[in-house]
């Protein structure tokens, strides 16, 4: 039986991974075309590692793994379905990745990581002081804007003058990424300390509106940047003549996360339990929407380098629950560095274990759901994609901007992240013995392509993602998480001039206007899961699975498949922390770092909670029937799209594509 995809999967893949064929972006690649460019993309990358062209048992190899591909079993890195095969992905090699870590203590670290935002690529950092500091006074701070369309190209290069006797230091902000990463640099370094004011001029810059050559993606103008460069200077004045502390880098940092908004950028924070900051970190995003709104960019967690105490973690709790349920997570560098001696943080949601020095990780995964049945598939299908996975760190990162650090980390390390999904619609969900057989698969794929290409082997292999887009566009249940009930309807933000709104509204989609966005509809899709197990509650088949549960469910995982971390959020209520902290104690040696986040009652609708709408809800089987009975059928074909944001992880924590 053929899997045809849900309306749902085909508009997000059209959305996040076609890429438009014209300029006007009314005619886009087929999955077969996008399926293509990545693997040619994946034999360019084998052959330029190798040194010779395919043989026939290789080309054959490559023509199985696009099969999988195109039936949606595996996929490939997010980066590499919209990237993969362009001019853009042998340019900039750094863009293939999902996910990175760095110290941030000195300028280079800071570009290094905006470098990569502006890439796509989500970053971890942990704030490292006593280098950084403020301005040498306060300064003046002012703003040329571009006027500008959006069909400009200006002058690529930054163009920078001081004039000692005005005391004015102007940078005229060239129009490319590599202009504003330097202008970044150029700001944090301030090279002239007898300067009185600044000038940002950014009217060399194209207007907003049109697809970014190579990307892809909707170019912002230069208002959110001049934005997070005017909040920076303002940083900087607050701290003139003083060292920044550990808060003031993480605002830095979240500040340049907002230049391409968090549909494409996603940051974590990292501080040592113990830090003289550590509480005021923890506490840095209560409230933060009224005068920190930049604060929402990243994740923060507390590094423990020894298991802590009950009154510790008790204390971390009560932070938590002050701060709405959610953060701090906190994570366990003493069994990280078990698992990884060069632990030295993590990406945005956790699974990754990275350097500190800079290094990156690449992310496939493989939907168990669909090899239910088919054992032996499945074992072949992970070792496929696991020798994919290895032949995506065959990159050059030595791109000009980036230190050379990251290079030499990713030629040793060779860090593969081959995860798993669709975990809860898996026959052998509960079997250790099954996780232990797909590890060793992995495992042995990916050292396989390293010898066959002679070099390094992978220091780690294995790790479970959260999966939001990818597993939405699989159609499965996302990463290790079950869904919040067997019928719900997930409610998805558009731009509302996108050509497909009106199309999905005649299908008679419901449409409304969304109302924290005077630009975007939301439109809500159907979603059935009939091979999960719900609890029956005032007749709604809902999610209340406690939280134990969860952090048993991700033990399994860490003892038996997982090299690095599996990402989860645990779902709570404030009643369960007492038995968490006694889990997490017991369970120290398996645990690395999940997040938290308070349960939301699953059969209440965002009317009874005081939502407009909620991204997903769970409604009953009538409510269910009747709105697909009324569904037409919808043709994607020919349309544009223009799909703002979506939430790209269960848990709404690390939107990276």
């Amino acid at each position: 039986m053929t899997y045809e995809p849900s309306t749902r999967a085909k508009v997000i893949t059209r959305r996040t991974y076609n890429r438009p064929l014209n300029d006007e972006a009314t005619e886009f690649e087929s999955w077969d075309e996008t399926v293509g460019r990545v693997t040619t993309h994946q034999r360019w990358l084998w052959e330029r590692a190798s040194g010779e062209h395919l043989n026939m048992f290789e080309r054959d190899e490559l023509i199985e793994l696009a099969g999988l591909l195109k039936d949606r079993k595996v996929s490939v890195a997010g980066r590499t379905l919209w990237l993969g095969g362009t001019d853009k992905s042998r340019k900039r090699e750094a863009s293939q990745f999902n996910c990175s870590f760095k110290r941030v203590e000195t300028v280079h670290d800071a570009v290094d990581l905006f470098w990569l935002l502006l890439q796509g690529c989500g970053t971890g950092f942990m704030p490292v002081t006593g280098h950084l500091n403020g301005f040498a006074k306060p300064m003046n701070i002012h703003q040329n804007y571009s006027e500008r369309n959006a069909d400009y190209k200006g002058n690529p290069n930054n163009i920078e003058s001081y004039n000692p006797k005005t005391k004015i230091w102007t940078i005229k902000v060239g129009d490319s990424a590599e202009a504003w990463a330097k202008t970044v640099g150029k700001i944090i370094a301030h090279p002239y300390p007898q300067a009185e004011t600044i000038i940002i001029d950014t009217t060399d810059i194209r207007g907003a509106g049109k697809r970014v050559d190579g990307y892809g993606w909707i170019c912002t103008g230069d208002k959110p940047f001049q934005k997070a460069m005017f909040d920076i200077c303002m940083l900087f004045n607050k701290r003139a003549g003083e060292l920044l502390t550990a808060v003031d880098i993480v605002d830095l940092m979240n500040h340049l996360g907002t230049v391409l908004s968090t549909r494409r950028s996603a940051e974590i924070a990292l501080l040592h339990y113990g830090h003289q900051e550590w509480e005021d970190f923890s506490r840095m995003k209560k409230m933060h929407w009224e005068k920190n709104p930049q604060r929402s960019q990243s994740n923060n967690s507390i590094v423990f380098e020894s298991k802590p105490s009950r009154k510790e973690l008790e204390s971390i709790f009560d932070i938590i629950e002050d701060s709405g349920g959610s953060e701090p997570a906190f994570i366990n560098a003493e069994t990280a560095r078990k698992r990884a001696n060069w632990f030295g943080g993590t990406n945005p949601c956790a699974e990754i274990l990275l350097s500190g020095a800079g290094s990156f990780c690449n992310l496939v995964e493989v939907d168990l759901a669909k090899f239910n049945g088919d054992f032996k598939g499945l074992l072949r299908a992970i070792y496929l994609i696991a020798r994919a996975n290895y032949r995506q760190t065959c990159v050059n990162l030595d791109d000009g901007i980036l230190s050379k650090a990251w290079n030499e980390s990713n030629n040793f390390l060779r860090l593969c992240g081959t995860g798993l999904t669709g975990i809860c619609r898996w026959e052998y969900q509960d079997s250790a013995d099954h996780f232990l057989a797909l590890k060793k698969e992995a495992k042995l794929g990916a050292e396989s392509m390293a010898e066959d290409l002679g070099l390094p082997k992978p220091q780690a292999v294995t790790t479970v993602k959260p999966s939001g887009t990818m597993s939405k566009i699989m159609d499965t249940t996302e990463g290790v998480h079950k869904p919040l009930g067997r019928y719900i309807f997930n409610n998805v933000n558009f731009q509302s001039d996108d050509p497909l709104v009106k199309k999905l509204e005649a299908a008679n989609y419901k449409v409304i206007n969304n109302p924290y966005d005077n630009t975007g509809s939301i439109v809500t899709f159907p979603v059935k899961w009939d091979d999960v197990e719900f609890t029956d509650v005032d007749g709604l088949e809902v999610n209340i699975e406690p939280a134990i549960t969860q952090l048993n469910r991700y033990k399994l995982l860490m003892d038996n498949y997982v090299d690095h971390n599996c990402s989860v959020t645990i779902s709570y209520s404030p009643e369960e922390v007492p038995q968490m902290i006694t889990w997490i104690l017991d369970n120290w040696d398996s645990y690395v770092g999940v997040s938290f986040l308070y349960r939301n009652d699953p059969t209440k609708s965002a009317k009874d909670l005081g939502y407009p709408y909620l991204p997903q809800e769970v409604v009953s089987k009538t409510a269910f029937e009747e709105y697909i009975s009324q569904l037409k059928e919808f043709n994607l074909d020919d349309q544009g799209i223009m799909v703002d944001e979506l939430e790209d992880c269960s848990t709404g924590a690390c939107p990276v594509r």
